[in-house]
């Protein structure tokens, strides 16, 4: 679903989630995902400076109420999520993959077990001065398809707005600076 603003809703509810190049990751894990795609009219480079500063998001992400941690790799992320309609949930994930300038995947379990739970935020250069940002989550394990269908469509609206955020501060940062 196209929204105003070159972005998309990615719906796809299945396992294996593709994603856009049609090739599945590898160590992805399986399951029902929920995602958002944005074009963003700034460098890769400097939408990787607002990914890759989790304790930073709070400042700006309505998603991410609250976070603490370092995106690198095997950290700890701590963070609070405020999804449209519940109670702001915390959580704690350890980040699994990360290429700067392009990949942050964290992941949590939950449930002992039962939910597991991976995030990503791809980031596509199209331009030197213009990227597209993909964030996604994906709900595995033996109660992923049901908690998918109980909060899917919320958590999609939040990587939306967390998406339609990052777009607006990027843009304001790039179009601000000095010439």
């Amino acid at each position: 679903m196209a929204t105003p603003g070159g972005s998309a809703l990615v719906n796809e509810a299945k396992p294996g989630w593709e994603l856009p190049s049609g090739q599945q990751a590898p160590g992805r894990l399986k399951g029902n995902c929920v995602g958002h795609r944005v074009e963003i009219d700034a460098p890769p480079e400097l939408v990787w400076d607002f990914i890759a500063d989790f304790d930073g998001w709070a400042s700006w992400n309505p998603l991410y109420v609250a976070t603490h941690g370092k995106a690198e790799l095997g950290q700890k992320l701590r963070f609070t999520v405020r999804l449209e309609g519940l109670k702001p949930q915390k959580g704690a994930a350890k980040v699994t993959a990360l290429h700067p300038n392009e990949l942050l995947e964290y992941a949590m379990t939950s449930f002992g077990g039962l939910l597991k739970t991976q995030r990503f935020i791809e980031v596509e250069e199209l331009s030197p001065t213009r990227c597209a940002v993909t964030n996604g989550e994906i709900m595995g394990g033996p109660l992923g398809a049901l908690v998918s269908r109980a909060i899917g469509g919320k958590v999609g609206k939040g990587l939306q707005g967390m998406n339609e955020a990052m777009k607006r501060v990027a843009e304001r940062k790039w179009n601000g600076r000095p010439r």
